[in-house]
Order: structure tokens, then C-alpha cells, then sequence
């Protein structure tokens, strides 16, 4: 593994799959530091901004739809790999701010290790990224009123209530009514439960040769 992605974040609240996938990279002499949701890994972040952070999208608290969202703003300088096991193929899903995405289930760790490999490079990255829509919480502001959420606008840091029945789409743009930022805005559905999606069976079982293979 090249030295620029020797520290790395993992963030998913399924605790096998962290164990396994932690285990799989120390082994190839990287750092790692996990989290269990968004907040948690903000935090992980500000100790230490990471080379590489590989992020669960659906997650309890904070998702990772949100937690990408603010790390491109906050941390652009941190190469993103999104994962889920709701999403299939090799694109990151739209709207998604991530530079690559590792498919759960149906991709093999070789697999999650050449998206690693293939993001290294900062200059390709930051001519691939696409502005990403804030991705706002469902939760609302007031208890009387549940299609009320409070919105901060990421250019002056004010806040305002938005209407999520304005939101009829996947995505919406809607100006902050203090400093008239345009914002792009897409809602992040509340998850039941906690993915329990892991890796194939046969990856765990080979992932000693899976690692030497990816890291020759």
C-alpha cells in the first residue's frame, strides 16, 4: 500500500465488519481508527485528519450521506471511498460526495483495495469530484411541526427552517435567505435498524491472500 494511504478511517455501525476490515489493512501496515456513526467519526477526525475515510452511508445518528457531505466541505483534502450494501455496480451513487464506492456483499476486500489504490492520486480526485448536495436530516425543529427542519448554510454558518414538503425530488436547490447561496439539498431517509450487510463469505475466509495479492 502506497505511504499516502497508510492512515485510514473506517466508519460503519456494523461491528464485524469493522473488526474485518481493520484487521485486513493493519496487516498491510496501515494505521486504522473506526467509528460506529457520523458524530463519532467528526470526532475521530478533528484528533487527526486522515489520509483515506471509508464510510457506511446508512448509519444511525448521523448517516453517512451527511457525514460525507461535511467532510468534503470541512476536510477536502481527505480521499472518501462510500460503501453500502443497498447500492450495487462501481459508481458512487448520485449525489453522493465521495471520490469511489465499494459495493458490500457483492465486492471482494481485492476489490475495496483497488478503489484505494485508484483514489491516491489528489490531482485526478479533485478533477473528478462533482459538487454534492447538503444532505439534511429528517428530524424536525419543532415537535408541533415534523416537515420543519433546521438547515446551516455551509458559505455564512446561519441558520433558517426549511419545509420538507418543498423537497419533491431526489435533490432540490434552494437559496439561504440570509447571504443568497444557492444550495443544493437532498433528505436523508431515517434507517430501520442496523446494516448487518458483511463481506462474502469466501473474502473472510481468504482475506490473508486477498491482502498479499492487493498489496504486491
Amino acid at each position: 500500500m502506497a505511504s499516502e494511504m497508510e492512515d485510514i478511517v473506517i466508519v460503519d455501525d456494523n461491528p464485524l465488519l469493522v473488526s474485518v476490515l481493520s484487521e485486513i489493512f493493519k496487516e498491510c501496515g496501515a494505521t486504522v481508527r473506526s467509528a460506529s456513526d457520523g458524530f463519532e467519526a467528526l470526532a475521530t477526525i478533528r484528533e487527526r485528519v486522515p489520509n483515506v475515510l471509508i464510510s457506511d452511508l446508512n448509519m444511525p445518528r448521523m448517516t453517512g450521506f451527511e457525514l460525507l457531505s461535511i467532510v468534503r466541505r470541512r476536510f477536502p483534502m481527505i480521499a472518501v471511498i462510500a460503501m453500502s450494501g443497498a447500492y450495487s455496480g462501481v459508481s458512487v451513487p448520485a449525489g453522493v460526495a465521495a471520490d469511489g464506492f465499494y459495493a458490500k456483499g457483492s465486492s471482494s476486500v481485492a476489490r475495496l483495495f483497488e478503489i484505494v489504490r485508484a483514489i491516491g492520486d489528489e490531482a485526478a480526485r479533485n478533477y473528478a469530484r462533482t459538487v454534492a448536495p447538503i444532505w439534511v436530516a429528517s428530524v424536525p425543529a419543532d415537535d408541533c411541526d415534523p416537515l420543519t427542519v433546521g438547515i446551516a448554510c455551509p458559505e455564512c454558518l446561519r441558520t433558517f427552517s426549511y419545509r420538507l414538503d418543498y423537497l419533491r425530488t431526489s435533490f432540490a436547490e434552494h437559496p439561504c435567505p440570509h447571504c443568497l447561496h444557492n444550495m443544493q439539498l437532498s433528505i436523508v431517509r431515517p434507517q430501520a435498524g442496523v446494516d448487518r450487510t458483511g463481506l462474502p463469505f469466501s473474502t473472510i475466509t481468504n482475506r490473508l491472500d486477498a491482502t498479499t495479492t492487493s498489496s504486491a
